[in-house]
């Protein structure tokens, strides 16, 4: 496709310009100088107003490794994961666009104002209307249901044009691997539409997860976790089961709208590339100066981590917000579930952000560590509130209707803090 350059928005900011260099095989990224003056600071810890390569107008290069696909950190976290990208590539082969010829900067095009967090991309190739639109969540279901399965061989013709249109514009821009879906719902009638560009005020924000209606009961196990970290003091959006088409799917407030207003969302990945552990992350909390509550919760979370057995908690499931000042916080949690593949070998089922050096046979004694080097004089309470917490567990299943055999099965995999 062609090598536009494409303008990076934020709010009423134009932030800065981005185009692919085929040469270098990565893209380039120059602040517009105006916004240089703004001290909106949107990547404070990788590409700082004041540094001097932006006093000496030297553009900065993409990062070359694999997860950010040779954008800066700042704007690769506008790019899906593996789900959206899937459905994305599918999309292009299904209107004989060569995927060769598509850059992670053309990506950025198609998702415009469509991505998570703030950032916006001009021009942006638009995907029909806009405008938002009613869904029905089992017909959009089993078309990405089918996509996925059929891949090449689901390509689009008269009857299905208007759904793949859109699913890709409520589908295809956030992150994580399991199928989900941008919408709208009213909190009333229970009426729900696209959730991307403009929403009625009425309405509010969801990511909705599909459960995929297998044996295993996603949904229900992330709502399960979502209770818990509740019980645990964890601050997450507030969240729910709905069913459609006798599936139950799990649906989250987002954090990244507050009605129409968007909110600048960085990942722990863009924030710090090298960041491997939690003391990495504590480490951000401290230079972004954010308060100790935060430092507070995100110790919470890491227990909860540990003892709920959340292994895939890998650098994109941890987040920091920033208002329209330019203050940052730790953003709410999310993606917290039982995330063990009890098909896969051991080594797979190791946490991807190590404590103390461990990412496995993590104990009292590696969390406590951790509790002292930051300051938290509060850790013995703070722990043992997590694992009243994760006590529910089976309470929860219970109530869920979660099979037993999988309740008690999950139930001892649980970890006992020693």
């Amino acid at each position: 496709m062609e090598n536009n350059v494409i303008k990076v928005k934020l709010w009423e900011h134009t932030v800065g310009y981005l185009f692919w260099d085929k040469v270098q095989e990565c893209s380039v990224f120059e602040y517009e100088p105006e916004f240089l003056k703004s001290g909106l600071e949107v990547a404070p810890l990788t590409m700082p107003l004041n540094a001097q390569r932006n006093l000496k107008k030297i553009p900065w290069l993409g990062n070359k490794d694999q997860l950010y696909q040779g954008l800066p950190p700042l704007i690769a976290d506008s790019l899906p994961d593996k789900w959206g990208n899937s459905l994305f590539k599918s999309w292009l082969r299904s209107v004989g666009i060569s995927l060769r010829n598509v850059t992670p900067v053309d990506h950025l095009s198609f998702i415009g104002s469509r991505a998570m967090g703030a950032l916006e991309y001009e021009p942006a190739r638009e995907l029909g209307d806009n405008s938002a639109f009613s869904v029905n969540v089992q017909q959009l279901y089993d078309f990405a249901k089918q996509v996925l399965e059929e891949r090449e061989n689901t390509i689009l013709n008269a009857e299905n044009s208007i759904l793949w249109q859109d699913l890709i514009k409520i589908s295809s821009s956030p992150g994580g691997k399991r199928p989900k879906a941008i919408v709208a719902i009213h909190p009333l009638s229970g009426e729900i539409i696209s959730g991307q560009g403009l929403i009625p005020d009425e309405f509010q924000h969801f990511i909705l997860k599909y459960d995929d209606n297998s044996a295993y009961p996603y949904a229900k196990l992330e709502y399960l976790y979502y209770l818990m970290a509740l019980d645990a003091g964890i601050q997450m959006m507030p969240s729910e089961l709905r069913t459609y088409g006798n599936v139950s799917h799990f649906l989250t407030h987002r954090f990244d709208r507050i009605g129409n207003k968007r909110i600048h969302i960085q990942t722990l990945a863009a924030m710090s590339p090298l960041s491997d552990s939690y003391e990495d992350i504590f480490t951000v909390i401290r230079k972004l100066n954010l308060p100790y509550e935060d430092t507070q919760q995100q110790f919470i979370r890491m227990v909860f981590n540990v003892v709920a057995r959340n292994v895939d908690d890998h650098s994109k499931n941890f987040s920091f917000s920033m208002n329209n000042q330019g203050n940052w916080r730790l953003s709410p949690a999310y993606d917290l579930t039982y995330s063990i593949d009890r098909d896969a070998p051991h080594y797979l089922n190791r946490h991807m952000l190590t404590i103390n050096g461990k990412n496995e046979q993590i104990n009292r004694e590696d969390l406590e560590r951790i509790a002292i080097t930051n300051d938290i004089n509060d850790f013995k309470q703070l722990i043992s509130r997590v694992e009243y917490a994760i006590n529910n567990f089976e309470k929860y299943a219970t109530e869920l209707d979660i099979p037993k055999q999988l309740t008690h099965s999950i139930q001892a995999d649980l970890i006992q803090l020693l």
